[in-house]
């Protein structure tokens, strides 16, 4: 692995020179910025940097559209370049693997010096909105600081610090709101400190290199800290700073951070544009931050993301890597001859997963269903797995629906899986008033769209209808060229 720069500034230059980054002046922060965010996302996918924002002087900058495709993502996390996205899986995948067995060995890497300390504000001179905050969509319910963040807390009882994307809203000057779910690692922390009868510590980055935001808004296993685990992933320990109020490791190169404390006090947050689409989260009482101090660099550059009806501006990053994740579950639980894995934008990467197998036994597709829908990268907001053959490329919407259409029964290879993990924000859910964040469930469906096993080892399924693979191969060499195909064209496609 090369020498790699933790700066989001060097980031940006990167993506600059390969053509993907486009600056834009003059935008307002009150709904402009998040349509323009949202728009970007379903055309073109550029990196988007916001400067001169209405109402703010230059150089207060925002900036989104970080991971919109296999390239960003692949930067990142310092992998090179690649052909595609079942490749980044497969990378994620074998990175994933290292990271768990050489945890120990990427500790973050602690710093004396930092430029997020070029500007100190602490105590009743706190404003966090000198800094251009938006108001994404025109139903949110305040102005939200906190959509790409990198919360930090830590376990009292031992330590673990876990860093988390949860939303944050601004209620005032010093005063945050901040919405943590029942199954999330902060929430388990932030809970232990309550029961303590204290204030739960707390610092959030809000700008930082994005390989942070990537797996600060993903299942990293339970009693390890997300730096760790990037760190091993990207093979360079992540640099930090102790924060002066709490002592909690902020990234060392973070453009904008917060410390402070969730106290018990809660207030109406929300609503929020969510991840499946909808404002179907409503508001909620949520417990609120306390901020005791701000700092940032010269000129910075906070992260922002907003999400809607996908594909949205951080639908893509957690494709691959949910699936990798879901890739490792699965071998680890002895499910053998998994061939890939894909967790697909519409599905907001929870709702439709695909595993493709190559059966070796009867049950092989169904056990692996089960496990993939109830591992904890798939479970939480999850909806359909689909089982399919190893000829089919599970990252291909077009060859999953075919197989669902011609492998299945409905009648006997979908099953239902009741009552399992929940979110409230789910659009199906019914909201009670006294009903606890922790205690919403949902259903899985688990769809086997393979070929019958009993007919595969006997080879009476019918063939599939395609050219012979040399034959293929003879053409596209031939008239590739005018038919705009690469003569490389998947044998499968």
């Amino acid at each position: 692995m090369n020498s790699f720069s933790w700066d989001l500034r060097d980031w940006i230059e990167d993506i600059r020179r390969e053509g993907l980054l486009r600056e834009i002046k003059g935008a307002d922060w009150d709904l402009e910025i998040g349509a323009i965010t949202d728009i970007n996302a379903k055309t073109n996918r550029f990196t988007l940097l916001f400067d001169e924002i209405k109402g703010y002087p230059k150089g207060k900058r925002l900036l989104t559209g970080a991971l919109l495709d296999a390239r960003r993502v692949s930067r990142s996390l310092n992998m090179g370049p690649l052909k595609g996205d079942m490749e980044l899986v497969r990378r994620l995948k074998e990175r994933i693997e290292f990271a768990n067995k050489h945890l120990d060995e990427f500790q973050p890497l602690y710093k004396s010096e930092s430029p997020l300390f070029a500007n100190v504000i602490s105590g009743d001179s706190v404003n966090i909105l000198e800094l251009p905050v938006p108001k994404w969509f025109q139903n949110d319910g305040g102005r939200y600081i906190g959509t790409s963040d990198a919360v930090i807390t830590t376990d009292p009882d031992t330590g673990w610090v876990n860093i988390g994307t949860y939303r944050i809203m601004v209620h005032d000057a010093r005063t945050l709101g901040i919405l943590i779910e029942g199954p999330r690692h902060g929430r388990m922390h932030l809970q232990k400190w309550f029961d303590r009868g204290k204030a739960c510590p707390i610092a959030v980055s809000f700008g930082h290199h994005p390989s942070i935001s990537i797996f600060a808004g993903i299942e990293v296993p339970q009693g390890v800290s997300e730096y760790n685990f990037l760190g091993a992933v990207v093979g360079e320990r992540v640099p930090v700073v102790r924060g002066p109020v709490t002592g909690l490791p902020i990234p060392a190169n973070s453009e904008v951070a917060i410390e402070g404390y969730i106290i018990n006090e809660f207030r109406q947050e929300g609503p929020f544009g969510e991840y499946m689409g909808y404002y179907s989260g409503g508001a909620t009482l949520s417990p609120i931050i306390k901020v005791e101090a701000i700092y940032f660099r010269n000129d910075p550059i906070m992260l922002g993301t907003a999400s809607g009806k996908p594909p949205y501006d951080y639908s893509y990053f957690r494709c691959p890597l949910r699936a990798a994740l879901i890739w490792d579950v699965l071998e680890k639980s002895g499910i053998p001859n998994v061939n890939g894995v894909w967790c697909h934008e519409a599905g907001y990467s929870r709702a439709f997963t695909v595993v493709s197998v190559k059966q070796s036994y009867a049950g092989h597709a169904r056990q692996t269903g089960y496990v993939a829908a109830q591992s904890r990268a798939g479970a939480l907001g999850g909806r359909y797995v689909v089982v399919v053959d190893d000829d089919i490329d599970p990252s291909n919407l077009n060859d999953v629906i075919w197989a669902m259409c011609t492998r299945t029964d409905p009648s006997s290879t979908i099953d239902i899986i009741k009552d399992t993990v929940g979110t409230h924000i789910d659009p199906m859910v019914q909201h009670e008033p006294s009903k606890d964040i922790r205690e919403y469930t949902s259903s899985r469906a688990i769809i086997i769209a393979v070929k019958p096993f009993s007919r595969l080892i006997r080879g009476d399924f019918p063939i599939t209808v395609s050219p012979r693979a040399d034959v293929k191969q003879e053409v596209l060499r031939k008239w590739g060229n005018i038919l705009g195909v690469s003569e490389n064209l998947d044998s499968n496609s």
